[in-house]
């Protein structure tokens, strides 16, 4: 009769221990997939209309570097006869050379424009990450203030959508005369519930772009934008906002408005009421 042996315990330790490595692997791979689909999505140059000349606005290609020492590009686009300037952070996708039309719109309200990509998208050097980001939005505004020679006063810095995230950050670190916030959200796990409802999602949501416990820091007018009929970012995210920013504050419901076409659902009043917006924070400065 043959007898039974025990297991080695080396096996006992080394198997449990395999698994969790795996596991934990496999939840890296499930972070980064669901960080670059939800998050970053940049497209690099030549995509998109780079060619200045049939933009229709002053473009100037203007180059700065962040304090890790990543190189980025942007457009500055000033205005002969400005009311002030605004810092334009764009959203999760694409690049500056695919919001020529929005560019124009703010430009032909009497707005100097500095447009610029975050680390990985167009021109810009690196790849994208939160903090990489946050360190973005100071560079632009630190060659905005430092090289161009605009006044904190009348800059006003404007977030759209993962943008928004930035901006804010940007503003609790560097003085303006304003924050437009625009179809934004609370943070990265609320808005990984509100896009999978019923599944666990947030809890592999490695950034946290927590904008929810920053606005409320924030001493310098809002105004928050949302369109009603967001199906990215539903519009519960831009009111939560609204409700826990600190005064003065605005808020700003473009009726039938999805993600991405609340200028042009909004036409004249999105703008008007955006350049009424600047003129009041320009004059409080």
């Amino acid at each position: 009769m043959q007898r039974r042996t025990k297991k080695p315990r080396l096996r006992r330790l080394v198997i449990p221990t395999l698994g969790l490595i795996a596991g934990l692997g496999t939840l890296e791979v499930a972070r980064r997939l669901y960080q670059a689909r939800r998050l970053f999505s940049p497209e690099r140059f030549p995509e998109g209309d780079w060619d200045a000349e049939n933009l229709g606005l002053p473009v100037e290609d203007v180059w700065f570097g962040t304090e890790d020492g990543i190189e980025l590009h942007g457009w500055w686009m000033p205005h002969p006869k400005a009311r002030a300037t605004l810092l334009l952070c764009h959203g999760h996708s694409g690049s500056i050379a695919h919001r020529v039309e929005q560019f124009k719109g703010l430009f032909d309200h009497q707005l100097s424009l500095l447009a610029f990509d975050y680390r990985g998208y167009g021109n810009s050097d690196g790849r994208p990450s939160e903090k990489g980001l946050f360190r973005d939005v100071r560079a632009a505004y630190d060659f905005l203030t430092e090289v161009i020679g605009e006044e904190p006063e009348r800059i006003v810095l404007v977030g759209q959508s993962l943008g928004g995230a930035v901006a804010i950050d940007g503003a609790l670190h560097r003085p303006v005369a304003g924050l437009v916030v625009q179809s934004s959200f609370i943070d990265v796990k609320a808005l990984a519930r509100s896009a999978h409802p019923g599944l666990p999602m947030h809890l592999i949501a490695k950034n946290q772009f927590r904008s929810i416990d920053k606005v409320e820091h924030l001493p310098m007018p809002k105004l928050f934008i949302h369109g009603t009929a967001d199906q990215v970012i539903p519009i519960e995210h831009g009111r939560a906002l609204y409700e826990r920013a600190a005064a003065p504050k605005q808020f700003l419901a473009v009726p039938g408005a999805d993600h991405h076409d609340v200028p042009d659902c909004g036409g004249e009043t999105y703008f008007s009421r955006l350049a009424g917006f600047v003129d009041l924070c320009t004059r409080a400065a």
